[in-house]
């Protein structure tokens, strides 16, 4: 798919679900993302860790996304969404119980512009270990002008200060990135 109806070359790969009203969706060049979080230590005493900044961490990815392309899918949109999952291992259950507990506090989302995601987007369920999460902006309205800009989510970050250590066997599945 081209959005920007240019060359050929600068075209997307994407998957057009139409049982679903017609989403566009972008898939993550990785989809599952273990986490090998670093102890606090007392002198860094960062109480929000992001996945980028772990040893290894980087980014969020997606196949073929240049910034033209992805600003003419928001344009001709009018809802964007993206699920995660993130899970621990099951025989970590304080740490697992804590999470959540607590993940609209102890999770925090990064988009596309670089701004932390306002927890108002995101609904979370949870079921045992696995937290569910969405997040949902729309566009083409005075109110949720800039929330387009939010999508992908580009990076996670767990707050460290009043969680039990996270099991080093956390996994996180990122969806697609999807447009309506």
């Amino acid at each position: 798919m081209d959005p920007n109806q240019g060359c050929p070359y600068d075209a997307l790969k994407v998957f057009c679900n139409f049982t679903a009203g017609g989403t566009t969706c972008i898939d993550p060049l990785k989809s599952q993302i273990k986490f090998m979080w670093e102890p606090e230590n007392q002198e860094s005493r960062r109480p929000l860790q992001w996945f980028s900044q772990q040893r290894g961490g980087k980014k969020f990815e997606y196949a073929g996304v240049d910034v033209v392309q992805l600003r003419f899918l928001r344009l001709h949109s009018h809802t964007s969404f993206q699920h995660m999952t993130v899970s621990c291992a099951a025989n970590h259950s304080s740490a697992a119980t804590s999470m959540t507990n607590s993940i609209n506090r102890t999770i925090h989302f990064l988009g596309d512009s670089g701004k932390e995601i306002d927890p108002h987007l995101i609904t979370v369920s949870r079921k045992g270990c696995e937290v569910e999460v969405v997040v949902r902006v729309r566009g083409s309205t005075e109110l949720h002008r800039g929330d387009m800009e939010l999508l992908p989510v580009r990076d996670l970050g767990v707050e460290m200060r009043g969680l039990s250590p996270l099991s080093p066997d956390t996994t996180m599945v990122l969806g697609p990135l999807c447009f309506l």
